[in-house]
């Protein structure tokens, strides 16, 4: 949790600063290690903020080591200062994908889905919430498919960047802020290996079932808000993925 001057800490998020505010009342024992915080309505009623800003301050603080969170118990004090931790260094967003500048996307089908209790655990979205999901292809020079993708976005948001997206290199994320002033401010990323699913392989030109990495990437804006989840799946036989890890002092 570095110092930031006036300006710096204006721009932050909200959840960034209630985050900061509950690290320093952890840091001068309000509540004690081992002791549960306030439940979530009362912490966000004390901030005047919404549940979800709520919870997006406490994955923050939970981030920084400080605190534990577990269904049915609460949020406890774990420790009164932040962890040293390896952090994964990207220098921009582009670098989320192996492929770069030299993939061009093509959208094979745009339809509106009802997010699912299945698909709440892989996207990250509400079960009930209408999306509108993108099926793209990724395709390097020649034609060869690379990366078969699905994205979860918001209707309004999809129509906005509707003619932008076939024949383009550009970040999703990207074009929504050209079109729409939208930031992303963070980018939480899973990856795991999987079996090729049926429709990624017919796409790729692959066997079901042979080996495959799916990132999953869930983007959120300057209020926390997740507004964007692609779902990509890469073969493995062909991709690799690179991480850097850089020691932190602390936060």
């Amino acid at each position: 949790m570095n110092g930031r001057r006036g300006g710096d800490a204006a721009r932050e998020p909200r959840y960034v600063r209630i985050a900061r505010a509950l690290a320093a009342d952890i840091a001068a024992q309000v509540w004690r290690v081992g002791e549960r915080m306030p439940p979530e309505p009362a912490l966000a009623s004390r901030f005047n903020v919404s549940r979800e800003t709520l919870r997006n301050a406490l994955r923050e603080v939970e981030s920084w080591g400080l605190v534990s969170r577990r269904k049915g118990d609460g949020t406890r004090v774990e420790r009164l200062t932040p962890v040293q931790r390896f952090d994964t260094s990207l220098g921009s967003l582009e670098e989320l994908t192996q492929y770069g500048r030299d993939a061009l996307r093509e959208v094979l089908d745009v339809e509106q889905v009802t997010i699912t209790p299945e698909l709440t655990g892989t996207t990250g979205l509400t079960a009930g919430e209408v999306r509108a999901r993108l099926t793209t292809v990724r395709r390097a020079a020649g034609g060869l498919a690379v990366s078969w993708s699905q994205v979860y976005l918001a209707p309004d948001d999809a129509d906005a960047i509707a003619g932008d997206l076939d024949n383009s290199t550009r970040l999703i994320s990207e074009l929504l802020e050209e079109r729409t002033g939208r930031t992303t401010h963070r980018v939480v990323q899973q990856v795991r290996a999987i079996p090729m699913p049926a429709e990624a392989a017919a796409t790729l030109g692959l066997d079901s079932a042979s080996p495959a990495l799916e990132f999953v990437r869930r983007y959120y804006d300057l209020e926390g808000e997740l507004f964007e989840t692609t779902v990509g799946v890469h073969p493995g036989v062909s991709f690799s993925y690179r991480t850097t890890l850089v020691r932190s002092g602390g936060q």
